[in-house]
């Protein structure tokens, strides 16, 4: 009876151990996933890739206006701020992320978006046919069902 009686007792510590390990391994696993090799941006105009790059390879503040194409034209990027087009939005790619900082549509929620740094929303501004992405080159990361 005092063996049965001390692996009751002994129960409550061996299951607290086998916890603490595992939440250990897990924070490992996660923390060693997220030392990918960097962020990618994506800015895709009227379903066209116009500008891609990485995020640990900016050094600076980088302003790019995005034009959309009109009629048969293809989707322009200019360096720097141009609002002088009928529709444009200009992105700011800093190392810490991209934001849509400037836009002509009516309700600027792009703008509202705010930063992305990860890929669990993008930037989208519909009236412009704008959307940002942002990828990571590691291979785990937020799916439908842990967002």
């Amino acid at each position: 009876m005092s063996k049965a009686a001390s692996k009751i007792k002994s129960a409550p510590f061996i299951l607290s151990v086998i916890l603490i390990l595992t939440v250990v391994i897990s924070v490992i696993f996660i923390m060693r996933d997220k030392e990918g090799t960097g962020a990618v941006v994506t800015i895709y105009s009227c379903g066209e890739t116009v500008w891609s790059g990485r995020l640990d390879e900016i050094t600076d503040e980088k302003i790019l206006t995005i034009v959309p194409a009109s009629g048969e034209g293809c989707p322009a990027v200019i360096e720097g701020t141009d609002t002088s087009g009928d529709h444009y939005n200009v992105v700011t790619v800093t190392p810490g992320g991209v934001r849509v900082t400037e836009s002509d549509c009516k309700n600027r929620i792009c703008i509202h978006r705010g930063m992305i740094s990860s890929g669990d929303l993008p930037i989208a501004c519909l009236p412009n046919r704008l959307i940002i992405t942002v990828t990571s080159d590691s291979s785990s990361g937020a799916d439908a069902y842990t967002y």
